[in-house]
């Protein structure tokens, strides 16, 4: 997806498709809209679709999309449009795949090995583009992103059929009713400002190297390990999974990614920057599958997950929305404030969600 190299888009869009930085920050918002749109859709009625299949002609399109991308991408409404349309196609394989785990033993280290994944991937997407921006520049960049849409689309074939995954839960409730219950809202809501926080930040994270004055060469470099520190991260729910419950590792992920920011907060040099990054790529990646964990113990057949990565992807878009209405003039200082506020939020509702859930099930 794009939005997990989205530091290094802004950069190329700012500095190669000449957009300006807020505006930048709304392209990637206008992607992540979309596929929220599709997820909260597909949330009431996920027991009854086909996933695999809407995610292979879903992939299809934004393939086109994106190779449409490539030529046509000017700072106007039209491509903010484009990109939406380019997100609502992306949310039908986003969901597919979590709900793919949750049929399986074990799914907790499923996630974890899914967020593992993504970080791989973004610390090379992130380094490569950050280096080659010059070389290949928008219209390279949107081609690439068409070029993992269809190594995406052949891979779908791997995936369990709604047949297989049919049964997994034998519970009678519906999904309204599993999406109503205060302990699935208060998962859904705090997922959606974790992620809001994280990507308030993100988004402007290469920025913020940038001013300090790094080269690009140096950010290219930190992105990279960051994104890499993130798999130590996404292991420890590999390694242990639900030993210690849930609450314990997303306090100690969180409390990573605040010590992260406020250092960012309080001062600003190399050490500073790479020390902060790594502290935010680890937290993150440490409580995403803990956080995905918990939403699959609430409906295994994936309202909850559709309805919780749809409100993620809201607060994916509305962080970067967020962070463009206070960054101004490069005041990235706002940003860090804006999103640690955001986390202090998220973590309360996802720690009443777990007091609840464990007070229900006894």
């Amino acid at each position: 997806m794009p939005i997990l190299i989205a530091p290094a888009l802004v950069g190329v869009l700012v500095d190669h498709g000449q957009f300006s930085e807020s505006y930048a920050g709304w392209v990637i918002a206008s992607g992540s809209f979309g596929v929220a749109a599709l997820l909260m859709f597909i949330s009431v009625r996920i027991h009854k679709l086909n996933l695999k299949k809407l995610a292979g002609l879903s992939l299809g399109v934004v393939v086109i999309i994106d190779i449409y991308s490539s030529f046509s991408a000017n700072p106007d409404l039209y491509f903010l449009v484009t990109r939406f349309l380019a997100g609502v196609a992306m949310g039908a394989a986003n969901i597919v795949v979590y709900t793919s785990f949750a049929t399986m033993p074990n799914y907790e280290r499923g996630y974890g090995l899914f967020v593992l994944m993504q970080f791989v991937v973004s610390g090379l997407g992130l380094y490569f583009l950050i280096i080659y921006s010059q070389n290949i520049g928008v219209q390279g960049t949107y081609l690439s992103l068409a070029t993992l849409d269809l190594i995406a689309l052949f891979l779908i074939r791997y995936l369990p059929d709604r047949s297989v995954t049919k049964e997994v839960d034998g519970s009678s409730h519906t999904e309204m009713k599993v999406l109503l219950s205060l302990v699935t809202l208060f998962a859904v809501v705090g997922f959606g400002l974790f992620e809001a926080s994280g990507f308030a930040q993100f988004t402007y994270i290469e920025r913020v190297g940038m001013a300090i004055p790094l080269s690009e060469l140096t950010v290219g470099n930190i992105m990279l390990v960051s994104s890499l520190i993130g798999i130590p991260g996404s292991l420890v729910i590999i390694l242990i999974g639900t030993r210690f419950g849930l609450i314990p590792p997303l306090l100690f992920g969180m409390l990573c990614s605040l010590v992260g920011m406020g250092i960012l907060l309080t001062t600003k040099t190399y050490t500073s920057y790479f020390i902060s990054a790594c502290l935010l790529g680890f937290g993150w990646a440490l409580c995403l599958p803990y956080i995905q964990t918990l939403l699959a113990k609430l409906d295994k057949k994936g309202s909850a997950l559709a309805a919780g990565n749809s409100f993620a992807t809201i607060g994916a878009a509305l962080g970067p929305a967020f962070a463009a209405m206070v960054v101004g003039n490069s005041n990235y200082d706002r940003v860090f404030a804006l999103s640690i506020t955001l986390l202090l939020f998220a973590g309360a509702s996802l720690l009443i969600s777990i007091i609840r859930m464990q007070i229900n099930a006894k």
